[in-house]
């Protein structure tokens, strides 16, 4: 598997073509950033998502009345992409239709992931063409898998999500990975800004997904160094945070989402799903996140 290197004085990182997953991320101390896909626990490293995140209702959805099928966060995990542009300290890949996304995705589109390292950090950014002469419905968002713990001695509860603002912690509840059923209001995250990482989080209820977060970025920290990662996601609505339920695994993603999973009872059409963009025949949107090195 292809994998392109980008550097700059601060930092190192290699991305893969297939799936235009970032697979590594270093700063100056060497340490490893991105989870290393081990295939007994989760055997990715940070999968792009498009055009849907999270699941349809029965694996398919209808556009302008006909019903095509639609894998959980789409279909851009096993294509190569393409490079469109390469330098020292960026990379810009896309994704055209191929023979699989057009019998799930009935439109012309590009999709483009660029990656661009900044002073100890590193930017997604996530630009959609719609190339079709019709509206085209997406919804696209990150899923960055990161080692949890980050540093020696440190176990996985040593860690905590910090947020600017302080939060109502309403949850919603996907029972499983699959579809929307419901909230909460998550126990020792209301009206708080700190959020205790435990692996009994992700074992009662699989992802956790919120919707109405005044904050628009987090740090993931340990929470007494201090040392961790900080997450910037200004124009991406839904933040998920996840661990594989029951494993244990050193490692959580933060997946700041433009849309997400479908609820029980939708109607099935995908311009009825939520955070949906209905975009206009030639035109473009874009959004994006930033993972940056603390301590």
């Amino acid at each position: 598997m292809e994998n392109i290197r980008l550097f700059n004085q601060t930092c190192t990182a290699e991305v893969q073509l297939r799936g235009a997953q970032m697979a590594s991320f270093r700063g100056q101390d060497g340490r490893e950033v991105i989870w290393q896909a081990d295939p007994s626990v989760w055997a990715q490293h940070a999968p792009v998502l498009f055009p849907v995140c999270g699941s349809v209702p029965e694996g398919r959805f209808t556009v302008e009345g006909k019903v095509y099928p639609m894998t959980k966060h789409g279909f851009t995990r096993n294509p190569d992409f393409t490079v469109v542009r390469q330098g020292d300290d960026f990379v810009e890949l896309m994704l055209e239709p191929t023979e699989e996304s057009r019998t799930m995705y009935p439109f012309r589109f590009a999709f483009h992931v660029i990656y661009t390292l900044g002073v100890n950090s590193y930017t997604t950014t996530f630009l959609v063409e719609n190339r079709d002469e019709r509206v085209m419905p997406f919804c696209v968002g990150g899923h960055p898998g990161f080692v949890c713990p980050m540093e020696a001695g440190a176990s996985f509860e040593d860690y905590q999500l910090v947020f600017p603002e302080e939060e109502d912690g309403r949850n919603s509840l996907a029972p499983g990975g699959y579809l929307i059923d419901g909230s909460e209001y998550l126990p020792g995250f209301h009206q708080a800004r700190v959020l205790p990482l435990k692996h009994e989080l992700f074992d009662a209820r699989d992802a956790l997904i919120f919707t109405e977060l005044k904050s628009r970025s987090v740090d993931l920290v340990h929470r007494e160094t201090g040392r961790g990662i900080r997450f910037d996601f200004p124009k991406l609505e839904v933040l998920a945070v996840w661990s594989k339920p029951g494993a244990n695994a050193d490692y959580v993603c933060l997946e700041p989402w433009h849309g997400m999973p479908s609820e029980v009872g939708d109607s099935g059409r995908f311009e009825d799903k939520p955070f949906v963009t209905m975009l206009a025949p030639g035109r473009c949107w874009q959004g994006s996140f930033t993972t940056t090195l603390l301590g």
